[in-house]
């Protein structure tokens, strides 16, 4: 996933940036970075795409959508938006993600990742299930208990302690799956976890098919509850780097097997933040120097 800075025009700089992907997943393929991130007794099931993340900032709002068609007309498996309402210069990222995807085709739309904290849970999965029949199934839903706590509880939501911040994840997981799957037949949902809770809710409209729901994390207890019940796990340069991803790696699988999964089917997603940097087609540079400098070759 590129994570784009600001810049004065950034639908340019992304078509050069697009220029780069097929050199820089050449080099990925043949490097440690790759080879450390995949499950390595499944290397041939393991597939590598791309996505763009961009910031729902709208004060050019055309150029949002510019590059959101961009990445859908070039063929990038994602569009992602953070969401961190408390930030002033972010819009609503709902608001935002749908209007994305509207105006796009294939691309699928992520947030990336939902604060619990500030979107009940039920409430999140109707938005969701909505935004996927809208756009016929492009739609996946990243969770994340929030973690900025000031700002959380500026606009008048909890501070959770760190089990409460786990238990939400693990609640948001549940309930997703179990309303999305009883829209289908109509019968009510009662469910009573220690964050989240709905008494006889009888809930629609049913997704398109189950959405795949995705954990942002970076500690090992969310990172093995990810490994037990999420689709995907996703995570960031700024929190972890290269060399710790087979750390990360190994406390996914370590949940998966626990519960009897198979690592390879939980997908990892790994936000490199910043800009690929591309003098004369040589080198690259996301969020720190050399962190994907690859030979110069490539």
């Amino acid at each position: 996933m590129i994570v784009l800075e600001r810049r004065d025009d950034p639908v340019n700089a992304f078509r050069r940036e697009l220029a780069v992907i097929p050199r820089l997943v050449g080099w990925i393929r043949g490097s440690g970075v790759h080879g450390e991130w995949k499950v390595p007794t499944v290397r041939e099931r393991t597939s590598l795409a791309f996505g763009l993340n961009i910031d729902p900032v709208i004060d050019r709002p055309w150029e949002v959508e510019a590059l959101a068609q961009l990445a859908d007309t070039a063929g990038l498996a994602l569009v992602a938006m953070q969401d961190h309402a408390y930030n002033p210069r972010f819009a609503e990222t709902w608001t935002v993600l749908t209007a994305v995807a509207l105006r796009t085709q294939r691309v699928h739309v992520l947030m990336n990742v939902a604060t619990l904290a500030l979107r009940p849970e039920p409430m999140l999965a109707k938005a969701a299930a909505t935004l996927d029949r809208l756009t016929g199934g492009r739609v996946e839903l990243g969770l994340g208990s929030g973690g900025i706590w000031d700002g959380i509880a500026a606009m008048g939501g909890p501070r959770w302690s760190p089990g409460e911040a786990l238990a939400a994840i693990e609640d948001a997981l549940r309930l997703c799956r179990l309303l999305w799957e009883s829209a289908k037949s109509g019968e009510p949902v009662t469910y009573e976890g220690p964050i989240f809770r709905v008494d006889h809710l009888v809930f629609g409209p049913a997704p398109t098919r189950p959405i795949p729901l995705w954990v942002g994390a970076i500690k090992p207890r969310a990172l093995r509850l990810a490994g037990e019940l999420a689709d995907g796990i996703t995570v960031s340069t700024p929190y972890v780097l290269p060399e710790k991803l087979p750390q990360v790696n190994q406390w996914v699988n370590e949940g998966a097997e626990r519960v009897g999964r198979d690592p390879a089917t939980i997908r990892r997603l790994y936000n490199l933040l910043g800009v690929l940097d591309v003098p004369g087609g040589r080198s690259y540079r996301v969020n720190r120097p050399g962190l994907l400098g690859g030979p110069a070759d490539a």
